[in-house]
């Protein structure tokens, strides 16, 4: 090939790879025309590693028509990593923890955390998409999520006020005689 082949390979491959990017690069993901749907996921200590049930899922912005939801959860931090995917039936906005039965816990090791991408379809009864949003969550070690919830338990704790703290009890005045 000749160094003029190359450079045309070379600026058609950025042209393709440009294309593809600019096609994905909009803040409502790849579904630009349903309504978005908020979505927060946050891994527990309970949501990692043997105990693994999938982590409770907060929406928001749900069509009041929604029957189902369809739910993806994928890691991005490998190549080649096993989804969850689900079509659950929606009774509330909140997809309870553990509602995912085919949901392959997260195990980082001490000095690893996977990045998770949560991706939510709102559907009719009769399987029309609704609404879409997504969400990013992380899954660190087992023992460093353990020691951020206890943390944030006795930050909690300090921050609440002493409810057992009895007012001063008045002395009785004194008298001199």
């Amino acid at each position: 090939m000749t160094e003029n082949g190359k450079s045309r390979w070379g600026a058609t491959i950025a042209l393709v790879t440009a294309t593809i990017l600019a096609g994905c690069a909009n803040d409502r993901g790849p579904h630009p025309d349903l309504p978005p749907l908020g979505a927060r996921m946050e891994f527990l200590s309970r949501n990692l590693c043997s105990e693994g049930v999938s982590p409770e899922i907060r929406l928001g912005g749900v069509p009041g028509n929604t029957a189902y939801y369809r739910l993806r959860i994928t890691n991005t931090s490998v190549l080649a990593a096993p989804r969850a995917d689900a079509t659950i039936k929606a009774e509330s906005p909140v997809i309870p923890e553990g509602a995912l039965s085919d949901f392959d816990a997260p195990c980082p090791g001490e000095l690893q955390a996977f990045n998770y991408r949560l991706e939510v379809m709102a559907l009719a009864d009769d399987g029309r998409s609704l609404a879409y949003g997504w969400a990013f969550a992380s899954a660190r070690s087992l023992t460093k999520q353990i020691q951020q919830e206890q943390d944030e338990i006795k930050r909690r704790l300090a921050d609440r006020p002493n409810r057992r703290k009895f007012p001063e009890a008045k002395r009785p005045p004194l008298f001199i005689q």
